[in-house]
């Protein structure tokens, strides 16, 4: 039932926006967390084929992908970008966005920024079961290569807004000098674990001398948008084709906020 009625709702907010003219209004910011199928009941595991669809669903409708610098200079500066451009992002850093995700991109030409918590990838791959394996370094240089970005997730992926703020400099400064360290390459954009920030929090992403940062907060990247709480819409594993077209419209946005609204009332 709550899927029905989730469906339907959407389909009425989705009517709403295409009448009104806003279908794609400001720079939408894609959010993926896993490509598998080893994990079905995760609604941040995207099945292979889904995400394949989807990549093909956004090369035949005349999308194309953009770079997080754009994005941070178009949230600055209003630098133009057309109605057909899109960010896409993976927080967390397994391997199956290597395996699965990077060569559905690939096939496409689009690119991407994997934001990954340094600890995790220090961890290496032998101390986790194969199929939720952290990427190596080697993989993270050949996306590089291919015109990929790497991003920070902090090193611990620990809500930051939940640890004593003393920490904040190790969690950000220190995934940074991480992964740079690892990758030979400067790495300019952070993503909060969870979503979770608040000034505090930003003022030492700022600090540590991140470009911009994202956020989980739902909607568009508009012009005159800070630049350090960039917003994403979450693509689920659950995800019909449609409810991925109507995504990219904007058509979840207030479903999604409502809930996030909850959440952090309750956590």
């Amino acid at each position: 039932m709550e899927k029905i009625l989730r469906g339907i709702l959407s389909d009425v907010s989705y009517g709403v926006i295409r009448l009104a003219g806003r279908a794609g209004s400001g720079l939408r910011v894609l959010t993926y967390h896993r490509v598998t199928d080893a994990h079905p009941d995760d609604r941040l595991c995207v099945p292979v084929g889904r995400f394949a669809e989807q990549m093909r669903y956004l090369k035949e409708a005349g999308y194309r992908t953009v770079s997080m610098g754009r994005i941070e200079r178009w949230a600055e500066s209003a630098l133009f970008l057309s109605g057909k451009t899109v960010g896409i992002t993976f927080d967390d850093g397994f391997e199956d966005n290597f395996l699965y995700a990077f060569p559905e991109m690939r096939r496409y030409g689009f690119t991407g920024c994997f934001f990954v918590p340094s600890g995790f990838i220090r961890s290496g791959q032998e101390k986790h079961p194969k199929e939720d394996r952290p990427m190596t370094w080697a993989q993270m240089k050949e996306m590089l290569a291919a015109g990929q970005e790497i991003g920070g997730h902090s090193v611990t992926h620990r809500k930051l807004t939940q640890i004593n703020i003393s920490e904040l400099p190790d969690e950000t400064a220190g995934c940074k000098k991480d992964l740079e360290g690892g990758l030979g390459c400067s790495v300019d954009f952070f993503c909060y674990p969870a979503g979770y920030y608040n000034d505090a929090v930003k003022q030492r992403v700022k600090e540590a001398g991140y470009q911009g940062a994202f956020t989980v907060e739902p909607g568009p990247v508009r012009a005159g948008s800070d630049p350090f709480a960039m917003k994403r819409t979450e693509v689920s594993g659950f995800d019909s084709l449609r409810d991925f077209e109507k995504k990219l419209a904007g058509a979840y946005d207030w479903m999604h906020m409502a809930v996030q609204g909850v959440s952090q009332f309750t956590s």
